[in-house]
C-alpha cells in the first residue's frame, strides 16, 4: 500500500479519484436506464 501525505500532491490525487468515481457513476445510472428503458419497450 501507498503511503498517504498530507501536502499539495495528494490533493491532485484527490482529484483524479473524484474525476474516475464521478465517471464510473454516470457510466453505471447510463447503463442502468438503458437496461431499464431496453425491458420496458420490449414488455410494451
Amino acid at each position: 500500500m501507498a503511503r498517504v501525505k498530507l501536502n499539495p500532491e495528494t490533493e491532485e490525487v484527490g482529484s483524479t479519484f473524484k474525476f474516475i468515481a464521478i465517471s464510473l457513476t454516470v457510466a453505471l445510472n447510463i447503463s442502468v436506464l438503458s437496461w431499464f428503458f431496453f425491458f420496458s419497450k420490449l414488455s410494451g
